[in-house]
């Protein structure tokens, strides 16, 4: 028993080791400058619609909006979205119970493009809402 915990795989080991080469390091950076472009996009355009954000995320790939000033029901307010515009978020009651109602998250894990048609969307959306 003692063979399977006491250290890690040998294969895990190499995987660890791969990580820090710097190749590796070249793509992981690359990577991370591409999310955190997508999230300025996205937050940016969210904020410039009226949603609020409390702060910016500094290592999620989600923003977490409050979008009372458009609804009390962010689960009705999501479903309309995703039928009537296109644009899938998930409502705010799938991630807690403070005002679960007020919040939807927005995930940025998709292309630059798909986000800029997503706020145009929303945009959209928001123009033809019935209020």
């Amino acid at each position: 028993m003692q063979n399977l915990y006491i250290a890690a795989p040998t294969h895990s080991q190499y995987a660890a080791l791969a990580a820090f080469d710097e190749s590796t390091r070249e793509i992981l950076h690359q990577r991370r400058d591409d999310f955190k472009r997508r999230r300025d996009v996205l937050y940016e355009g969210l904020r410039s619609l009226g949603f609020v954000m409390t702060h910016k995320p500094q290592g999620a790939f989600y923003i977490y909006v409050d979008c009372s000033a458009f609804t009390d029901d962010s689960y009705t307010f999501a479903l309309s979205l995703l039928e009537k515009a296109g644009v899938a978020v998930t409502p705010g009651k799938d991630f807690g119970v403070s005002d679960p109602e007020r919040h939807l998250r927005f995930a940025y894990t998709t292309s630059m493009e798909s986000i800029e048609l997503g706020l145009v969307r929303i945009k959209e959306f928001l123009g033809t809402k019935d209020s």
